[in-house]
């Protein structure tokens, strides 16, 4: 059965595709669709087939469900993700879990092309294959985007409702700022250009809305491949120290986030978007996984972090309800 690609990028016209995703050494990537886990140890790149049969689309199940833990486990599991901080010197951790929903998979293409609907300002997608599945999802988080050697990417932590009013607190500012000053110190040392910073400011991207700082440079001199592995995974999505808060994420998560928070996007000559995959799904049949992280500081309190991915899941729960 071949694969399916759906995509749309914020502003632009969706794409539809049908061929195979495969997967390759990052030092094999070109340009293309790109695709990759949350270790950046998997790299998958799709190839368009010059024969659009529909006739062998279909989408990849996996039979394999990931764990799902409940309210209870997570906050026990959370108090000890806090509790590790001291011995591993961590500033931030980045602690998901998997939510699961009843989910007619058949409908699966309609998902998406209503997240296209709905969330005009995100990257919205459908990727099947048998390598890892089929998932869709929306995500806000810019992680490098290129046009004529002018580059961008966003600082984007802190979360709390889009009808929120209250001012941010200072664990939600702490946050944002330790993503900020590693991704400004990261590229002051990848990159030999001047970097505008403008930020933060509130964005809202669905029913959640967050902190958000912009990074501006020119790419000219820098491979844009060789900055995303710099880059990732940000503290939006593992912590700081990177590697300690990896470390921690593998031995308290039961479940393996796959794609979820990997690279996904387009890589080019000229033009380059590449996005963090949040908000997204994995369908198997008859159900949605939706997967669903927080950041952690010293000062987090797990009732209100599993608060924070509740939230968070209503970006594909509001959309469910339409179907």
């Amino acid at each position: 059965m071949i694969d399916t690609l759906k995509y749309r990028l914020p502003g632009k016209e969706i794409v539809e595709q049908l061929g195979t995703f495969r997967s390759v050494d990052s030092q094999s990537i070109r340009n293309g669709f790109v695709l990759t886990d949350f270790s950046l140890k998997n790299y998958f790149v799709f190839e368009a087939s010059s024969e659009m049969n529909d006739n062998k689309a279909g989408l990849h199940f996996l039979k394999n469900q990931p764990f799902v833990i409940e309210k209870e486990e997570y906050l026990t599991e959370a108090t000890s993700f806090i509790a590790a901080f001291q011995h591993l010197k961590l500033k931030k951790g980045v602690y998901s879990r998997v939510k699961k929903v009843a989910f007619d998979e058949q409908k699966a293409a309609i998902l998406f092309f209503e997240l296209a609907a709905n969330y005009p300002n995100s990257f919205v997608y459908l990727v099947s294959s048998d390598l890892f599945g089929t998932w869709v999802g929306a995500t806000p988080e810019v992680l490098l985007s290129i046009e004529n050697e002018e580059a961008k990417t966003i600082s984007l932590a802190g979360t709390k409702k889009s009808n929120d009013e209250s001012d941010w607190n200072a664990k939600e500012k702490e946050e944002q700022g330790i993503v900020t000053q590693y991704i400004e110190q990261t590229l002051s040392q990848s990159i030999n250009s001047k970097i505008e910073v403008n930020g933060p400011y509130e964005y809202i991207a669905g029913p959640v809305k967050h902190l958000r700082t912009d990074f501006s440079f020119n790419l000219a001199n820098a491979s844009a491949l060789n900055l995303v592995q710099q880059l990732h995974p940000t503290p939006a999505v593992s912590g700081l120290p990177k590697e300690g808060a990896i470390e921690l994420i593998h031995k308290t998560e039961k479940h393996e986030r796959s794609i979820y928070t990997g690279v996904i996007g387009l890589l080019g000559v000229e033009t380059t978007n590449l996005f963090v995959n949040l908000r997204c799904c994995q369908l198997t049949e008859g159900s949605a996984f939706l997967y669903l992280g927080g950041g952690f500081t010293k000062d987090s309190i797990p009732a209100s972090e599993w608060e924070e991915t509740e939230n968070k899941s209503q970006t594909l729960l509001n959309i469910f309800q339409k179907l």
